[in-house]
């Protein structure tokens, strides 16, 4: 039997600022979403959803498999002379890299029948990524109060955004879950329900995620400029927080093609450029945080690239048990912060001292 042709077209499927489905008429014989110019709005349309494939999956499949390496070598790192040695910090790293896995995991949405499935993805992956951001963050301040614990301001700046992290997790999170009430609303159509603005919810948790990845990747850095650390070691850690600061440059610039993109209508490269950039985030964050605490396995296995000269045998075995732990680091830390505090003294002195004559 012929398939007959049917009466009225296919209908549009147009998403509201609370992601409620509204129908119109269209002219396209295709199943079609669509969506105004805002992140509360978009337009996919069937062919769309397939063209965005290959371009997110490359390079998402490429740094994560990066990430899960380095995650790999870290926690070898830590266990390769005491497994004792791994901490909190190493259990947020590796929540984060899994719940990134999970989050890139998705399916395309063609027809009527999978819109509700869709949207459970969606609100799915905006919950993982907003953990997997977070956790990593959570991940490299529980490093810092693990070397820096004998600089105050340092200490006490760390707890300051450890709380402001966990506070991010929960607006950014929980704020996805509870956008709409009752929850399945925001899937179910057939179901009346109020949304709060997603737009607004977007930019901010976007913007307080932009100022904490700031603050987390810069605190360090004055102190470790002070650290006496070989040459080669110093440059090592600043590389690693200078590539710290590109995983900023990757969230601002993640924000500003997504947005270029749904105000010029470009529906398949703002879905292309939110997968993308979300994943090569949170990846590159995961690297660097992983590199962190990678010294003591460089050490055994490439030495020159830690020591400043060629070391013998010898020297190599002490080198290596050496840095099989953070003791250099936080003597340094202690040295720094001790001549610091000598300097202060000092001026003081110089001070009274002009004062009384």
């Amino acid at each position: 039997m012929a398939c007959s042709t049917p009466s009225h077209p296919e209908p549009l499927y147009r998403f509201a600022n609370a992601s409620r489905l509204l129908y119109a008429p269209s002219t396209s014989p295709e199943p079609v979403m669509t969506h105004a110019q805002s992140p509360s709005w978009f337009v996919i349309r069937s062919k769309a959803t397939a063209d965005i494939g290959y371009d997110a999956l490359v390079p998402t499949v490429i740094f994560t498999a990066l990430a899960l390496v380095m995650v790999i070598l870290r926690l070898c790192s830590r266990t390769c002379s005491n497994p004792s040695r791994i901490g909190l910090e190493d259990y947020f790293i590796t929540a984060a890299l899994v719940s990134i896995d999970i989050a890139d995991l998705g399916e395309d949405a063609t027809y009527p029948a999978l819109l509700p499935a869709m949207l459970k993805l969606v609100l799915a992956q905006a919950i993982l990524y907003h953990l997997a951001s977070n956790l990593v963050k959570a991940s490299l301040i529980l490093q810092y109060i693990r070397l820096f614990s004998l600089v105050p301001h340092v200490l006490w700046s760390c707890y300051i955004l450890l709380i402001l992290v966990f506070s991010a997790t929960a607006w950014g999170a929980l704020g996805n879950i509870f956008l709409c009430r009752p929850i399945r609303s925001y899937w179910d159509v057939t179901i009346s329900g109020v949304c709060m603005n997603k737009e607004r919810h977007f930019w901010s948790t976007s913007i307080i995620g932009i100022v904490v990845d700031v603050a987390v990747w810069t605190l360090p850095l004055p102190v470790v400029g002070r650290l006496s650390l070989p040459k080669r070691q110093k440059t090592g850690l600043l590389v690693v927080f200078g590539l710290g600061g590109f995983v900023c440059i990757i969230t601002i610039l993640r924000l500003a093609l997504v947005r270029y993109a749904m105000v010029n209508g470009q529906v398949t490269r703002c879905g292309t450029f939110a997968i993308v950039f979300s994943s090569i985030e949170i990846n590159v964050a995961i690297i660097c945080a992983s590199l962190l605490v990678m010294k003591p396995l460089l050490a055994r296995f490439i030495p020159c690239i830690i020591s400043e000269q060629p070391l013998s045998a010898a020297e190599d075995g002490r080198a290596s048990r050496a840095l099989t732990s953070t003791h250099m680091l936080r003597t340094s830390i202690a040295d720094a912060t001790e001549k610091r505090e000598c300097r202060e003294r000092n001026d003081t002195l110089v001070e009274m001292n002009g004062s009384s004559e």
